[in-house]
């Protein structure tokens, strides 16, 4: 792992054990997907993180404090900010924002899914198949989000965790080529 991989971790890892000590991890949540909106909608936050040579260490923590005092972010959220900008790592505030989701879903046991479907899915067949792939979860809770790919033709693509479930027409298609190629 190198230096900025294991910077982000102590970052994220960091914030989510005092956010879990002051009972206070959904709140943080709730914050840093703001934070989020901001590196993705507003370009002179986004610069700001990403040109850590904009400005003086001194004024830039002033900015960074600032910004977190008018939002209305807390103690915690506005101390991490400040931690990071001090560390002069605010450039890699989009990769402590996901290793921080990352570790908490990892710790509440929560299992990321998608499933994606050449058509809009019924209510019905969604708790189907949140049923049929809920059931080899040990302990564990799936969180599951639904896409529509016309270009799978029919079916259903289900990735769970690290597995792909490929139960799409285009990927039968695609075995059978590979079987007929190597016949």
């Amino acid at each position: 792992m190198n230096r900025s991989a294991q910077k982000i971790q102590r970052y994220a890892k960091a914030l989510l054990d005092v956010a879990g000590q002051e009972h206070a991890v959904e709140s943080v949540c709730a914050e840093l997907a703001e934070i989020r909106r901001w590196l993705a909608e507003v370009p002179a936050f986004h610069v700001f993180a990403a040109c850590k040579h904009l400005g003086g260490r001194a004024e830039r923590l002033r900015a960074v404090l600032e910004l977190a005092r008018a939002a209305g972010l807390s103690r915690l959220t506005a101390e991490f900010l400040a931690r990071v900008e001090a560390g002069r790592d605010l450039e890699h505030l989009e990769a402590v924002l996901d290793e921080f989701e990352r570790l908490r879903r990892e710790r509440a046991g929560i299992v990321l899914a998608e499933i994606v479907s050449a058509r809009p899915l019924t209510d019905a067949q969604k708790s189907e198949l949140a049923r049929r792939f809920g059931r080899d979860r040990a302990g564990g809770r799936l969180e599951i989000s639904y896409k529509e790919d016309p270009g799978i033709l029919g079916g259903f693509v289900a990735r769970i965790g690290e597995q792909i479930h490929d139960y799409s027409v285009s990927g039968r298609l695609a075995r059978m080529r590979r079987q007929f190629a190597g016949a």
